[in-house]
């Protein structure tokens, strides 16, 4: 027997290592910055939008939402004269005309209630769909070979799961919020600038753009900290929830340790970080809201102080009292409607700012998968023409590089020549096998597998929903190189239970459920992940793992102690069941009754 010598590992605990990675990616101000960064980033979501699978149906909502806007805006500007009518009507006291003005009026409302209505309900479809769209294009990026693996691994990313639901779908939302109000701005600013130029002339629209820079300064002075604050409660909200899901999904072995003081603790302080973050960004957004709410009310003074001017210098001389409450009126409504479109943009910009933390985070994710693929360009590993797995003069390191775990290593593992892997615990035999596998790039030296032919088993066995014809052929996919899918039959299910241990497993499941039928109706009933986890105890779970390398019986097979929860009998009987089928092994294990079924 040979066992390779390897150099203990010490290394920071796993809290440390990810704390520090979190602020290295958090110190970078530049990503926090509204500017060409955030352009940038931007400009590539609506490259992924624009090339998704339905980018038809996309730019059909943002057309739709347009025209929907431009619409409404012409029902809204009827109902802003409706006013001026009603103080020229009641002013003359023209009964006549009081009460058809009174119907259309109610027309005109329910017209512009019925608008708002429908472009809430198409902004918020046309973010469903921008949402899906984001969404699938990171799972077809980030759920691949190696990419989401060595993200994680790497630890400059945090919560990458929070990122692809929570921040995609309020970014979605939050620019179908926004986005018909900052395509039809432009257009709706030059139509009512000509409307105020020609009632109080020149001077009218010069103080509403005054006024708008003037707001425009103003916000943009305070948004820079607000988007910092955006992306640092992201980042803890991840946290919190990270820690939530940890004691749901390790119940029982806290509850075994009596560990929820511990447990109860870490909770209150992760929700404490939180809650820290959130009274920053409340702080920062009252200035922005101060800002914002002073101009929306400072308007209808600076609509008044407009028309004022041509009133007092005797333009209007000629006019009735009745005839000049109403341009009086229409004025003011054509000032405020004017005030309140740069307003609009204005109030944009504390979206703007949640927009910019959102987008940092996903575009970031997508950056690291770049990074990812990049690294996988340049160093692709050769497969293997002859089934071997060969190390040459192997450096095993840390993903991120900060530290040696193994040098010098060569292995040259022959088809039919298994080997074992021993040693003291913490010595880099895990990693070892993460890199010959192909988990981990070797820092120095080359490493040959044949990937199509090559399965690992870690320690934790790793169950998935659905029925027990799936469990054994996950992952379910397509391998060989003549691209046929295997099948699981009825007949190979029994077989392979039978040499696990398992033969009993199709009764307990109907037992456990109330079913009964036949067997192959037990093999394709679907169960969630809860169920086969309170069915199947540690050591039938490791057996379901070793039952998986059976259907697809590869040529090699690396096991990471995977049968560490069996009792020596049922260890020997799915060693045995493994070699019997011709799979070659590479092991890691401490347990000297496991030699007889390697070579090395």
């Amino acid at each position: 027997m040979h066992t390779p010598a390897f150099q203990p590992l010490i290394s920071q605990g796993p809290e440390d290592q990810y704390t520090q990675a979190s602020d290295k990616c958090a110190n970078n101000g530049y990503q926090y910055a509204v500017g060409l960064v955030m352009l940038r980033r931007l400009y590539r979501i609506f490259g992924v939008l624009q090339r998704s699978q339905t980018p038809r149906y996309i730019g059909l909502g943002c057309g739709a939402l347009l025209v929907g806007k431009l619409c409404a805006e012409i029902v809204f500007y009827y109902a802003g004269r409706l006013p001026s009518e009603f103080y020229k009507v009641l002013g003359d006291k023209d009964v006549k005309a009081f009460f058809p003005l009174l119907l259309r009026c109610m027309a005109v409302v329910a017209a512009a209630g019925t608008s708002r209505a429908a472009l809430d309900y198409g902004a918020a479809a046309l973010g469903v769909m921008m949402r899906s769209a984001l969404t699938t294009y990171t799972h077809r990026r980030y759920i691949r070979a190696r990419a989401f693996y060595e993200t994680v691994s790497r630890g400059t990313v945090d919560n990458p799961d929070q990122r692809i639901t929570q921040d995609v779908e309020r970014l979605a939302s939050s620019i179908a919020t926004i986005l018909a109000e900052l395509l039809i701005a432009p257009f709706l600013i030059v139509y009512y600038t000509v409307r105020c130029w020609s009632m109080a002339g020149p001077l009218g629209p010069l103080a509403i753009y005054a006024y708008f820079v003037a707001g425009v300064l103003s916000t943009r002075a305070v948004m820079p900290p607000i988007i910092r604050s955006v992306y640092h409660q992201e980042r803890e909200e991840g946290n919190l929830r990270f820690q939530e899901v940890r004691i749901t999904e390790f119940a029982e072995s806290i509850a075994f340790f009596a560990g929820e003081d511990r447990e109860r603790a870490a909770a209150d302080a992760a929700l404490g970080r939180v809650i820290g973050v959130q009274h920053v960004l409340l702080r920062r957004q009252f200035w922005l809201g101060l800002i914002t709410q002073v101009f929306s009310y400072l308007g209808a003074t600076v609509s008044y102080a407009i028309i004022a001017v041509p009133i007092f210098l005797g333009k209007y001389d000629g006019k009735t009292g009745s005839e000049l409450s109403s341009i009086v009126s229409m004025n003011a409504f054509v000032s405020m409607y004017l005030i309140y479109r740069f307003s609009v943009v204005i109030e944009q910009a504390k979206k703007l700012t949640d927009i910019a933390g959102y987008t940092a985070r996903i575009v970031q994710l997508w950056e690291e998968v770049d990074r990812v693929e990049d690294t996988e360009e340049q160093e692709e590993d050769a497969a293997d023409d002859d089934m071997r797995i060969v190390a040459e003069n192997v450096t095993v390191s840390t993903p991120s590089g900060e530290q040696v775990l193994v040098s010098a290593l060569t292995v040259d593992v022959a088809a039919g020549r298994s080997l074992i892997i021993t040693g003291a615990n913490g010595v880099g035999k895990t990693s070892v096998l993460r890199t010959l596998c192909g988990l981990w790039r070797p820092a120095a030296g080359s490493v040959r597998v044949p990937r199509r032919e090559l399965f690992f088993l870690p320690q934790t066995a790793y169950i998935v929903a659905g029925s027990l014809r799936e469990q054994l052929s996950y992952p379910g996919q397509q391998r060989g190189d003549n691209g046929s899918v295997r099948v699981c039959g009825d007949a190979d299910l029994a077989r392979i239970l039978s040499a696990v241990g398992l033969a009993q497993l199709v009764g307990r499941i109907s037992s456990a459920t109330g079913a009964s039928g036949a067997d192959h109706l037990a093999y394709d009933r679907p169960y969630p992940v809860q169920f086969w986890l309170k069915v199947l105890s540690p050591g039938e779970q490791q057996k379901i793992s070793a039952a998986r390398v059976l259907f697809w019986r590869p040529r090699f097979a690396i096991l990471d102690e995977c049968t560490s929860a069996l009792d020596a009998a049922a260890e020997a009987s799915v060693y045995q069941a493994l070699v019997d089928a011709g799979i070659t092994l590479v092991s890691v294990s401490h347990r000297q009754s496991l030699f007889k079924y390697h070579h090395m």
